[in-house]
């Protein structure tokens, strides 16, 4: 349509003799007017269409890796542990039911707590180990 318009804009000033043009030249500006604003209104359109497009593959990207974490063996060990455990227990707990030392359990437990899936909370003089990953995924 807006090519048509154009094409007739273009191709009407030489078609018409200049006495017939001074009734002609407020219709050619009105149609200019209008292709215009059609085109404009087009571009748009695409513009928005894409942008929203992007944003939602975006979104989806975010929220798919925040569902799915990558976790090493030692990590799947801990996640099954404590969900075989109502998502809690004692540190000290899963230590032993891990097999792992001390040291390695702490190391573990820190890289998993500022990666966001467990939460460690001082109780007394031990600490309790909660899975943080099944709350937000519900």
């Amino acid at each position: 349509m807006a090519t048509f318009m154009l094409f007739l804009l273009i191709l009407v000033p030489f078609t018409v003799s200049s006495a017939s043009f001074d009734d002609i030249f407020p219709y050619l500006i009105y149609s200019l007017f209008l292709t215009s604003i059609g085109i404009l209104i087009g571009i748009s359109m695409t513009w928005l269409l894409n942008n929203n497009e992007k944003l939602n593959k975006e979104l989806t990207n975010v929220i798919s890796t925040k569902k799915l974490p990558i976790l090493s063996s030692a990590e799947k060990t801990v996640v099954n542990i404590l969900q075989s455990n109502e998502n809690k227990m004692w540190q000290a707990e899963l230590v032993r039911q891990g097999a792992f030392t001390n040291s390695k359990a702490s190391r573990l437990l820190s890289s998993m707590e500022n990666r966001g899936l467990v939460r460690r909370i001082r109780d007394g003089m031990g600490k309790r180990v909660e899975l943080t990953i099944m709350e937000d995924n519900v």
